[in-house]
Parts: structure tokens; C-alpha cells; sequence
């Protein structure tokens, strides 16, 4: 293992850049941790080299922002080497064709563009585009298709958005899973500003919900991800960047925080509310969440997040230190306790979320195995700890009693799937 950067990468001063109101304070430093959690190494040896940098948060007293401190741009270099495509899953499968749907029906996009910033592999715009018969331009270093037009009605470029004066107008922008990848969002939400212009534009952002990473484990606490923002955060720096709040709320079992944004335009078509259309994985997560409410919408107003919502982030932002290292402490005394049962226990699931609890609970391989259900990992190996990735197929007749997985909205594919294969084994949901 390499180190990147290494502590030298603090920076002592940083202000907000969500509000821009106040300096960050450090609450959390968790040491190293693995810089590329997307690739998935040919040999075991290239992954135990794989790169280390460090994390160490601070937040904002005025708006409850997070950002990793010794985060270093030139460490991290995003290609097709990565794979992050969660579309392997049926549940995400379902939950982004439902979204789909959803923008269709609440933006005027037919005959329309749509300007989709870290587009992965192509499978959210090349449907949205078809559902909604609008044209699409998709920019992500990562894409390992074909550039160029595309018979969707999308256009694919490799690489990342140059948001230029080359850049074709837009009616919606959206950008799913890449907003807390920036080294700075508040100038990327100022250029998209700029490029809209006097024009009516919508937009669409979804990341991971702080509110749910920092109140728990924090394994979604990874070195890709710069900034980590709730609703209340993630509000602000919309607002100060000059658009408008249309909605704002959780998806994919509070796993997902998302906001509707526009500038020069009309409101959306009534009735379209995500509220109403009850995208699958809306429930509450786990009991870590009980007794919060999980709208589909939080409208601008008396239901937007507010102070209250602030504080909560604040409180969860206090105890995450404490809550992280118990959790890693207790990850490994229950691997050791199954092991010591005779039991032969696995992961289920090879993402993010994944590599960060390998790399803090077994980082010694003592799981018997990692499985996930995307084709591209199998027979690979994930960085830093070195784990192989099998066929979850293989599980069949391999005796684990145990299967841990890390992120709840998964739990009841992941259940009818071991169900299928034959082996009964519990859910342990870290």
C-alpha cells in the first residue's frame, strides 16, 4: 500500500462552501483510507499497492457542511478503469427507471436537451431520453461505451463537462452521484448559472444523504467523495449559487438526498411531486433513522429543511467520531465471533460502501468471501485490502450461515436472491 498525499495534505483554514459563511472545523480525522474505491485490480498484488490518502472532516457551524480536508484533486484520477455502475441491481434498476418517469412528467423536456454531468454508462440519460423524447449530452471520464451519438438520442463524450462557451444550450441539467466528487460544487452550480443565462433551466442533483452517513457507520465516508451534504447544506450552496429551491427530500431508503433546482422558469407542473409518485425505496432506513420523517418532497417554505433539520445534522456530526470508531471495533468482534462459531461469513457487495467496511473491519481477508452481482468485478480484486470478488452464484453450497451487507436498501433484493441460490443465511446489515 502507497500513501497519497499522507497527512501532509491538511489544509488548517477552509470556509464554507456551502453558505461561505463560516470556517470549517474539524471533528473527525479517520486516518488513511483507500483512494480508488471503483477500480478493481487484475492481480491481488496491484491491489495491495493501490493508493492511500487520508480523511480527516470538518464541518460548518452555520449550515452543517462536511468536506474532507486533506482531500488532494491530483491523487484521484477518474477513467474507464473505474466501474461505479450500480444498474447491475434490479432494486436501482427500478428505482431509476421510476425516476426517469418522474422528470419526464414534471419538466417540459420533449424536443428538449438535457445536459447530464457524470453520466456514468449511459443508462439514466439514453432512458430518460427515450421516455421523455428528448435529446441528451452526457459527460463522464468514466464512460466506456462508444462516444458519439448514440440511437437513444443521447450524445456520449468521455471525459469531463468542459461547461465551456462550446457547451449547447440546455433545458435541464442533471447530475446524479458526481456533485460530492468536486474539488469545488459552489463554482460548478455558478458556471451552470452562467451557461443558463436569461434561458429557463431546470436541474436535478443527487447524492449520497449526509444525514444518513454521518448518523451511522459512515461507511459512504470515502476519499472520492470531497463534500457531504444533507438537506439543509445542500440547499444553501444551491441558493448562494444563484438558483432556486423547486423540492428537495430522500430517496432509495434514505440513502439518496436529491434537489430540484431551476432559474428563469415557471414552476414545475403540479402534481409531479416526488411525494406523489412514491418512488420504490422511500421507506425509513433502519432503526438509526426511526422517528424522522422520509418525505418524497420538502417544497421551499415551511417544509423546506430548517434549523431543526440543521440541528440535527450537528448533533450527528458530534458523536461520528465516537460512532465510527465503535463501529469498527464492533465489525471486527463480530467477524471474529462468527469465524470463532465455525461459521463461514461473506460480503455482499463490492461498491464503495464495501471497500471502506473492508478496509476498517477485515482488512486481514478473514471473510470467507465478497460477492456482488456486477459481472466486471468478478475475479477481481479490490484495493488496499486485496479481497477477491466472486459470482454471488457461488455462494451455493458454501455453508455461510452470515451474510453482512452494508447498505440496507439492498436487503430484501439480496434476501430473494440468496433465497433463489438455496442458501439460508442471515442478513447482518452493517
Amino acid at each position: 500500500m502507497t500513501a497519497a498525499g499522507g497527512s501532509g495534505g491538511r489544509r488548517p483554514v477552509h470556509r464554507c462552501t456551502a453558505c461561505g459563511r463560516h470556517d470549517l472545523v474539524p471533528f473527525a480525522d479517520l486516518g488513511e483510507i483507500p483512494v480508488y474505491c471503483g477500480v478493481h485490480w487484475a492481480s491481488r498484488a496491484e491491489a495491495l499497492a493501490s493508493p492511500l490518502g487520508r480523511m480527516w472532516l470538518a464541518y460548518c457551524p452555520e449550515c452543517g457542511y462536511v468536506r474532507n480536508l486533506a482531500f488532494d484533486p491530483a491523487v484521484l484520477v477518474y477513467d474507464t478503469t473505474m466501474d461505479t455502475n450500480l444498474h447491475h441491481s434490479p432494486a436501482f434498476g427500478v428505482f431509476s427507471a421510476e425516476l426517469v418517469k418522474h422528470l419526464a412528467g414534471r419538466f417540459p423536456l420533449r424536443g428538449g436537451t438535457v445536459l447530464d454531468v457524470g453520466c456514468g454508462q449511459g443508462e439514466f440519460l439514453r432512458e430518460l431520453c427515450h421516455v421523455a423524447g428528448c435529446r441528451g449530452i452526457g459527460y463522464d471520464a468514466m464512460y466506456a461505451g462508444t462516444p458519439g451519438p448514440d440511437p437513444s438520442g443521447a450524445t456520449f463524450h468521455r471525459g469531463h463537462a468542459p461547461l465551456d462557451a462550446d457547451t449547447p444550450e440546455f433545458d435541464l441539467v442533471t447530475s446524479r452521484h458526481w456533485f460530492e466528487h468536486l474539488d469545488d460544487p459552489y463554482a460548478f452550480l455558478v458556471r451552470l448559472r452562467e451557461l443558463a443565462g436569461d434561458r429557463p433551466v431546470y436541474g436535478y442533483l443527487e447524492v449520497p444523504d449526509a444525514g444518513y452517513d454521518l448518523a451511522t457507520a459512515g461507511w459512504e465516508v470515502i476519499y472520492p467523495h470531497v463534500s457531504y451534504f444533507d438537506g439543509y447544506s445542500l440547499c444553501r450552496i444551491v441558493e448562494r449559487a444563484g438558483w432556486r429551491v423547486v423540492a428537495t427530500g430522500r430517496l432509495f431508503s434514505g440513502m439518496f438526498r436529491y434537489v430540484e433546482i431551476s432559474v428563469n422558469a415557471a414552476p414545475p407542473i403540479t402534481g409531479t411531486e416526488l411525494a406523489g409518485t412514491e418512488l420504490p425505496g422511500t421507506e425509513l432506513p433502519g432503526p438509526e433513522l426511526a422517528g424522522t420523517e422520509l418525505p418524497g418532497a420538502e417544497l421551499p417554505g415551511a417544509g423546506s429543511p430548517g434549523r431543526a433539520d440543521r440541528n440535527r445534522q450537528l448533533a450527528a456530526i458530534a458523536g461520528f467520531a465516537d460512532r465510527h470508531a465503535a463501529e469498527r471495533k464492533r465489525w471486527r468482534g463480530t467477524i471474529d465471533r462468527l469465524l470463532a462459531a465455525g461459521d463461514r461469513p461473506v460480503l455482499w457487495g463490492a461498491g464503495s460502501r464495501g471497500v471502506q467496511f473492508l478496509h476498517l473491519a477485515d482488512p486481514d481477508r478473514r471473510l470467507a468471501a465478497v460477492v456482488d452481482v456486477n459481472p466486471r468485478k468478478w475475479g477481481r480484486y479490490l484495493p488496499v485490502t486485496g479481497h477477491e470478488v466472486r459470482d454471488p452464484a457461488t455462494l451455493a453450497g458454501s455453508g455461510t450461515r452470515s451474510v453482512i451487507i452494508t447498505n440496507p436498501a439492498y436487503r430484501d433484493e439480496i434476501d430473494a436472491a440468496l433465497r433463489q441460490l438455496g442458501v439460508q443465511a442471515e442478513l447482518l446489515v452493517a
